[in-house]
């Protein structure tokens, strides 16, 4: 998996490069060069996951064979363990169809800590 400048003027780099790298050479954010498609079985049997076992099998797709199985799940779980809860970003119903997501779980009470958390650790 590569990642590519917003901005287009960057050469492609790896997943760990862009992580590392932060903003990209020529100061775009770095993007998939493709996305990941999920076929229908894949997106069954992500159903009844933990959000730990969801986040794994998303990520994956994202990260490729840079970081392995073992490693990834480590990361993971590093970066959800000081949530405070097992339920990382429940949902509370408001009305019959309307529902209102919690990002604010983790140590800092706010929503970039569902993304903040992984790439800091």
């Amino acid at each position: 998996m590569l990642y590519v400048s917003t901005r287009g003027q960057a050469t492609s780099i790896s997943f760990k490069e862009a992580v590392l790298t932060g903003l990209a050479t020529d100061g775009g954010l770095y993007l998939p060069e493709t996305y990941p498609k999920f076929s229908a079985e894949e997106i069954r049997n992500l159903n009844g996951l933990s959000y730990i076992d969801l986040s794994l099998k998303i990520m994956r797709k994202f990260i490729g064979p840079e970081l392995s199985d073992t490693n990834l799940r480590e990361i993971v779980q590093g970066s959800y363990s000081n949530f405070g809860t097992d339920d990382y970003c429940p949902t509370d119903q408001v009305d019959k169809n309307h529902y209102l997501l919690e990002l604010y779980h983790g140590p800092t009470l706010a929503f970039k800590d569902f993304a903040m958390q992984f790439i800091v650790n």
